[in-house]
């Protein structure tokens, strides 16, 4: 006597794995390079790189989930419900994102997430450093940051840029450019770059990437480091 067997279908069955755990195709749509350029005093062409980033931190996923799940106050819209996230700045404090409330003159309102750093300000903007230890989700900084200055090891910090959205279908492309200029006598080795934002009068780091060689400023040069977000739908 054969018993009556149970068939269950494929197609009846949810096999959708957990994407909090599962290592995810690296095709998504969202893509982050940088370019290194380096030119002598008098604007020869010394060396230029490129390479892909792979190095958006936990800091950047924060901020996005904080401004998608609520407003500028970080609550739903018309409720209190708190959407705040904890972020971590570069000094090593913590604070709440976001948390911006209205102000009545513009100018005095704080920034979500600004890059564009003016002349000489190194606390944020795209930022240069020495350190060679490996990129982690956590960092908050970058290991050795070269600081704004002419003395040698210093790099004079030009303004970053943060240009308009630009590329042809299907890309969305666009910029975020800093030179750098060493006023000093010696060459500084660069082995790490970033990029880092002013957020609620905060510096947050967004992303941070390690060169696979150093990449040499001799006295007198200029170093321009582009980071380049590209969306292709």
């Amino acid at each position: 006597m054969v018993k009556d067997k149970l068939v269950i279908r494929r197609e009846e069955v949810n096999l959708e794995r957990d994407i909090t755990t599962e290592k995810l195709d690296s095709g998504a749509n969202l893509d982050l390079f940088y370019e290194l350029e380096v030119r002598d005093k008098n604007g020869k062409l010394i060396s230029k790189r490129k390479g892909r980033s792979k190095s958006l931190l936990r800091n950047f996923a924060l901020m996005l989930r904080g401004l998608m799940a609520g407003n500028i106050a970080g609550v739903i819209s018309k409720s209190t419900w708190n959407t705040k996230v904890t972020v971590k700045a570069t000094d090593g404090t913590t604070f709440d994102y976001p948390h911006l409330p209205s102000y009545t003159e513009d100018e005095n309102a704080p920034s979500a997430m600004e890059a564009s750093a003016l002349e000489r300000v190194d606390e944020y903007g795209v930022v240069v450093g020495t350190g060679s230890t490996a990129v982690t989700r956590d960092d908050y900084k970058l290991e050795s940051q070269v600081p704004d200055g002419f003395a040698d090891g210093q790099l004079v910090h030009g303004k970053t840029t943060v240009e308009d959205v630009n590329g042809d279908p299907p890309s969305s492309v666009f910029r975020i450019i800093r030179t750098f200029t060493n006023e000093g006598s010696t060459t500084i080795s660069i082995y790490e770059i970033g990029l880092i934002v002013k957020a609620q009068n905060k510096y947050v780091l967004i992303a941070r990437d390690v060169l696979d060689t150093a990449q040499d400023v001799p006295a007198g040069a200029t170093l321009t480091v582009r980071y380049i977000f590209k969306v292709t739908a």
